[in-house]
């Protein structure tokens, strides 16, 4: 992943979409890895290339806050994280509407994070809302 990411710096340039896809990619593989430090630093260069490139809005630039949010909070960072989900679902119901299944799934991560603060009345009521929805919208029975 690292070999690919710096072929694609030299050949692409750092600003080039598929080198901060890679860059994206290097830091889920190192999360996965539990190297949650070196993770989160390059998810927050991916989220401000993003943003800077693609705007605040760009389904890719929330999923890069989405992305970032998650490793924040398995580094047990919950205030921070919670705020960036917070964020990423208002975006997501705004502009894909609420009912969209990313919109869903940005809910269900919201209700795990305020479940790990500790906010279990929040988090439940949450949690019911989005498997209402997943079974509606879904079908899940």
């Amino acid at each position: 992943m690292k070999e690919v990411l710096e072929k694609r710096r030299r050949i692409l340039g750092l600003e080039h979409p598929d080198t901060i896809t890679a860059m994206s990619n290097l830091a889920s593989t190192l999360r996965d890895q539990g190297k949650l430090d070196e993770a989160a630093a390059m998810m927050k260069e991916v989220l401000e290339k993003r943003r800077r490139i693609l705007g605040l809005e760009h389904p890719d630039t929330i999923s890069a806050m989405n992305n970032l949010a998650s490793t924040l909070g398995d580094q047990g960072k919950l205030d921070e994280a919670a705020a960036m989900m917070k964020e990423v679902l208002e975006k997501r119901r705004r502009i894909l509407g609420l009912e969209h299944p990313d919109t869903i799934s940005a809910m269900n991560n919201l209700a795990s994070t305020l479940r790990d603060q500790g906010k279990l009345d929040e988090a439940a009521a949450m949690m019911k809302e989005v498997l209402e929805k997943m079974r509606r919208i879904l079908g899940m029975h």
